[in-house]
């Protein structure tokens, strides 16, 4: 069985449609998805109905989406190695292949590259901030907090690693032990974690979920399969999903910030192409139509009014 997992809460369902949708454009590739979720759902889901861990609809494609409300009080994106522990150990130990995306992102290759590419190892994206070589200082801290915690470094790494993308296997499962041992390592540097960041990057945690999975790159004994910030469309080069980076596409003021200098990006577009589509459909097909043709005159006007800065 493969298994996709991924988080929302509020607003986030909106990406979460995006997300199945061009799942199912893409092959799908897995047999079920499986929701951490907080709060309300969203009245615009299908009929549900009970399942082993919560409740649960199934996709015109056949595949079950099963909903399971998140114990925890941390900021979400800081619940994911508690998360993926859970996912792997309790709700789906049987499964072969696992693979979590954040629910604001778009996949924009065919889904079974992403089976090819987990039996490589574990799989990781690049993030924007890219380059954070071995002799960093924070990144020498956290070697020294790792040995100082009884782990020993394993790999040495020059880069800097997102946590919206992850793949593993039952093979390459002790990762998750590593994330979240590597969690529980920087966690008493880390502030207020019912926040997304506290300090800034001269602190030894900025963000302590992503910090974290990069320490947990250096001290795991698992083989580790890396794509760049490309991988994610930060950069150009080979964009197999679409991750926006700060506000959300569908929380944009598109003209108002047009006239700041800030046309829609890519990770905008896309996101209006796949909110509605063969699995979920939660936006009026009228707006959805109308925001289209919107960040498309934007972005052709953004060839010639843009921001300097």
């Amino acid at each position: 069985m493969k298994i996709m997992t991924t988080l929302a809460e509020r607003d986030y369902f909106l990406g979460l449609a995006a997300l199945l949708n061009s799942m199912a454009h893409h092959g799908t590739y897995v047999d079920k998805v499986i929701v951490g979720y907080r709060e309300a759902l969203p009245d615009w889901l299908p009929p549900l109905a009970a399942s082993r861990n919560g409740q649960s609809f199934t996709t015109s494609g056949g595949v079950e989406v099963e909903l399971v409300e998140l114990n925890g009080s941390l900021h979400m994106v800081h619940e994911k190695p508690k998360w993926f522990l859970h996912v792997t150990e309790v709700l789906a130990p049987e499964a072969t292949e696992y693979f979590f995306f954040d629910s604001d992102i778009v996949i924009n290759t065919r889904m079974n590259f992403f089976g090819e590419w987990v039996r490589e190892g574990v799989a990781i994206c690049g993030d924007v901030n890219f380059v954070f070589n071995r002799r960093h200082p924070i990144r020498q801290k956290w070697a020294r907090i790792a040995e100082e915690g009884g782990r020993r470094i394993t790999n040495q790494l020059d880069d800097y690693y997102n946590s919206g993308f992850l793949g593993w296997t039952q093979e390459t499962k002790s990762f998750i032990q590593d994330w979240n041992d590597a969690f529980a390592l920087l966690a008493p540097h880390s502030g207020n974690m019912n926040e997304f960041r506290v300090f800034d990057r001269t602190a030894v945690v900025l963000s302590t979920n992503q910090d974290s999975l990069n320490l947990a790159m250096m001290i795991t004994e698992q083989p580790l399969s890396l794509m760049g910030p490309e991988a994610m469309g930060f950069i150009y080069g080979l964009r197999l999903m679409h991750h926006p980076i700060g506000p959300k596409p569908w929380t944009r003021k598109f003209t108002r910030e047009f006239f700041n200098g800030k046309p829609p990006r890519d990770s905008d577009l896309i996101f209006w192409q796949n909110v509605n589509g063969s699995e979920l459909r939660p936006v009026p097909d009228s707006q959805v139509r109308k925001m289209q043709r919107l960040c498309k005159a934007l972005r052709f006007g953004g060839r010639y009014y843009k921001s300097l800065g």
